[in-house]
């Protein structure tokens, strides 16, 4: 039986063009796009096509016509309306009479005037142009864009909705914070009526997806929240709505879902059937003490689990059959030890573990992280690593990112180099640009070696640019401000250790801190106000967190209002000069838990973000 390649047919198409004239070129290639099916990446050849002919010269005017239209008609299918429009305006300047330009603008329902430019006008970009520009932009900026009558609108309608929450159970806002000022209000109307908003708004954005296609097709990233106080709440309507939009969206990559252990199966097993390209896959359990067992998927490359409890077999089977593909891996579970034998850390970049820190755990990760930028270890220390410190004080050479919280010690350790071990480890990184350092106090400080001393390695990390650390109870207030490395923007201080008054501590601390310093938290410390750390000891910072609360801090005009509420109260002209030109704006408790990388990035605090495997 013979045998054909049909490879031949494009060879001998191309002997025969090389021999033909540009104007031949010309319409052997405006054939071929009259033909040229409409989905599977046409546009992209259509515009390409069409500009390499409008560079020939003396082009036929019909010729030029029929690609112009050609490349109106692409553009209209994917949706650039104003590109499409110009290239119909530049027809009917060429042939005013064109019968298909006019079934085009009729079947389109255009009207005349919107093809025209305005004389002495500003020249329109085209979609692409302003796409790539708006690219650019904030999040804010963009929901502002919303407002202005323009085709950058959509545009920035179209950017914004790459990435949805969507919100299928109330918001619980804890009380009793870890700080002294006043806590989030509970279960109050406002919060009812926030709830309300987002739940119809979630069903507004599921039945999008389910009638708009396009819509569908625009969507790369996905949050699912219910990971409600109430688990006993039923779903069923809002799950069987989520589950119906799950296939529609062909374009996703990110998913996040916390939820109840059968949400989270029902949603995990839709997308690994429908959408099994999915690349990074974020899961938070609500229920305690269950394992979830996860279908494989061949192209993850992020995997983060939070969890209390449970068996962690499946999840273990789950990180070995995705060891070739993960780059980025991030478990938290108190109860859990590090999966060392399911990983393959040479090809991590970053790493979080909150669980058991064991000896095994230590050793591997220092002897095989090669890749590591970025590194979170939290949970209770088991054993004495000061060894594996010293042993390998050179390994992990691209850390830039270190963050270690020891939340309790076993009590057979007694490992009195741990923080000495840990200063060496990061004294000669200079590309250190996070450092967090959090230990328990107390008794337990002599245990592990944690003294001022741990503080005396900082103004190596000349780089440094975040910074969070437990302050040991010998270290001098005062010159704990002038170790702080001067390029830091973001600090966090754990005063558990430190018993002090706040105000003395705020003026103590004050004249050493860096002018960089953009934002300030503090924790284990009760604090009656806000506003005095701004005012005793922060005067440059625009965000101040005290535990889980968060502030903006407001400047010039934006005060005068509580200056004038002072006045009215009567009170006296000394008491007057005392009320400062600042005022606090707390972040509601949303915004804390969902939002705050975007405005912590708003308000040029995006240091004070983690850059970890969700950061």
């Amino acid at each position: 039986m013979p045998v054909f390649n049909p490879r031949i047919l494009e060879a001998c198409i191309r002997d025969v063009t090389v021999r033909l004239t540009d104007h031949q070129k010309v319409s052997i290639l405006l054939h071929a796009l009259e033909r040229l099916p409409t989905e599977g990446g046409s546009r992209e050849i259509m515009e390409s096509s069409v500009q390499a002919l409008l560079k020939v010269n003396g082009l036929p005017p019909a010729d030029l016509t029929k690609a112009l239209v050609l490349r109106a008609k692409t553009r209209l299918v994917a949706g650039y309306r104003t590109s499409a429009q110009q290239d119909l305006h530049s027809v009917l300047t060429l042939d005013p009479d064109n019968q298909e330009v006019k079934a085009i603008i009729h079947s389109q329902h255009l009207r005349p005037e919107m093809l025209l430019r305005e004389p002495n006008g500003p020249p329109r970009f085209s979609i692409e142009v302003w796409t790539q520009i708006t690219l650019f932009l904030p999040k804010r900026d963009l929901k502002s864009l919303l407002q202005v009558p323009h085709p950058i609108s959509r545009i920035a309608s179209q950017l914004l909705f790459r990435e949805i929450d969507l919100h299928l159970t109330p918001l619980h806002e804890p009380t009793g914070m870890d700080s002294g000022v006043s806590s989030f209000d509970d279960a109050s109307d406002v919060d009812r009526d926030l709830d309300n908003w987002h739940h119809q708004r979630s069903a507004d954005i599921l039945t999008r997806i389910l009638v708009d296609p396009q819509f569908a097709g625009q969507i790369r990233s996905l949050g699912i929240h219910a990971a409600s106080h109430n688990l006993s709440q039923s779903l069923t309507f809002q799950v069987g709505m989520l589950l119906n939009a799950l296939p529609k969206l062909s374009n996703l990559k990110r998913v996040h879902c916390s939820g109840s252990r059968d949400l989270i199966l029902r949603a995990v097993r839709c997308i690994h059937k429908c959408i099994p390209k999915i690349q990074e896959l974020s899961l938070e359990l609500a229920d305690p003490s269950v394992d979830i067992d996860i279908p494989r998927f061949k192209h993850l490359t992020h995997f983060s689990l939070t969890s209390e409890g449970g068996d962690p077999n499946s999840t273990h089977i789950f990180i070995a059959h995705s060891r070739d593909t993960l780059r980025a891996l991030a478990i938290q579970n108190s109860c859990w030890h590090f999966p060392a034998d399911s990983l393959s850390l040479r090809q991590l970049s970053c790493l979080e573990f909150g669980g058991h820190l064991t000896t095994e755990m230590f050793s591997e990760i220092l002897s095989n992280g090669y890749q590591l930028d970025s590194l979170k270890l939290s949970g209770s220390l088991e054993c004495s690593p000061s060894p594996l410190f010293r042993q390998h004080q050179s390994a992990l050479p691209f850390l830039r990112h270190l963050h270690i919280r020891i939340t309790s010690l076993d009590r057979h350790v007694h490992d009195r180099d741990l923080c000495p071990s840990i200063s060496e480890f990061v004294r000669h990184r200079t590309q250190l640009r996070t450092y967090h350092l959090f230990l328990p106090c107390g008794s337990e400080n002599r245990r592990i070696g944690f003294d001022a001393s741990a503080w005396g390695v900082l103004p190596a990390l000349s780089q440094l640019r975040s910074l969070a650390m437990t302050i040991p109870c010998d270290l001098a207030l005062g010159l704990a401000g002038w170790l702080v490395p001067r390029n830091v923007s973001a600090l966090v201080l754990d005063m558990e250790g430190a018993a002090v008054d706040v105000v003395s501590f705020l003026k103590q601390i004050r004249p050493g801190i860096p002018t960089s310093l953009k934002y300030v938290g503090i924790t284990n410390m009760r604090i009656r106000s806000a506003q005095l750390v701004v005012e005793h000891g922060f005067p440059q910072v625009r965000v101040v967190a005290i535990g889980h609360n968060v502030w903006s801090v407001i400047r010039g005009r934006s005060a005068e209002s509580r200056r004038s509420e002072t006045l009215r109260a009567g009170a006296s002209a000394e008491e007057m000069g005392q009320v400062s030109d600042i005022s606090m704006e707390q972040w509601p408790y949303r915004r804390v838990r969902f939002h705050q990388k975007e405005w912590l990035e708003l308000m040029e605090c995006e240091d004070a973000v983690w850059k970890g495997v969700n950061g």
